[in-house]
């Protein structure tokens, strides 16, 4: 059955026992959030900021694990010394298999930037054993996401470079996930607004927060209920 670790700020792993998949495996403060140990068979990268990037190079030699990317994030991961031969440029609406996974690229718009130019931004959609979450980096858009069947939604609650509370909120109503986790929180005001206002604007969705180093489990029974535990 499906499990979702945080590492904090916008790192996890989404895993199962034949696959695991690592989201932006982000460096803070000089300290990687995912040791280079961590096992992984993929790892998303949604943009090439330093926290969300990381140390991608590395776990992927150690873990021989697959980089997927947009173009100018595996650019740089090449640059930084990820082997050629496990990189995988994708673009929106593209897809990436392997036996018990299927990943799926959406371009999303990156939030304000302190960049002279706004880097491009990749959604990753990953389903594993029917379950589906999605890692928006630092989107400030949902674009068509509420196209896609999405039971975990991983988004960015923070001003200055994804979406405002209100603005994820309002996101998160229209996609309608099973459940939605806050990441790359900046301030204590941004998630005390998000989840106190949370059942109200999207009263279908649970919402939960989740501490680095916390594991839960997602799962569907009989396939007709979702539930976390």
């Amino acid at each position: 059955m499906p499990m979702l670790k945080y590492f904090g700020h916008a790192s996890f792993k989404f895993y199962s026992q034949k696959i695991s998949v690592v989201f932006d495996p982000g460096i803070l403060n000089d300290e990687p959030l995912v040791p280079e140990s961590e096992t992984t068979n993929i790892i998303c990268v949604s943009h090439a900021h330093r926290d969300h990037l990381g140390n991608t190079a590395q776990l992927s030699k150690k873990q021989k694990a697959f980089v997927l990317g947009n173009e100018y994030t595996i650019e740089t991961a090449l640059k930084e010394g990820t082997p050629q031969w496990l990189v995988r440029k994708l673009k929106s609406g593209e897809h990436f298999e392997r036996p018990n996974v299927k990943v799926t690229a959406v371009d999303l718009k990156h939030g304000p930037s302190v960049e002279p130019v706004n880097i491009p931004n990749l959604c990753f959609i990953v389903e594993i054993e029917g379950v589906r979450v999605a890692h928006l980096g630092d989107a400030m858009t949902k674009g068509f996401l509420e196209q896609y069947p999405i039971d975990v939604l991983l988004i960015g609650v923070d001003e200055t470079e994804a979406f405002t509370s209100s603005h994820s909120l309002s996101a998160i109503a229209d996609i309608k996930p099973h459940l939605a986790i806050p990441m790359h929180v900046r301030t204590e005001d941004e998630i005390d607004y998000f989840f106190t206002h949370a059942e109200t604007v999207a009263p279908d969705t649970k919402f939960k927060k989740l501490n680095p180093g916390e594991e839960i489990r997602v799962e569907w029974l009989a396939g007709t209920e979702f539930r976390v535990s």
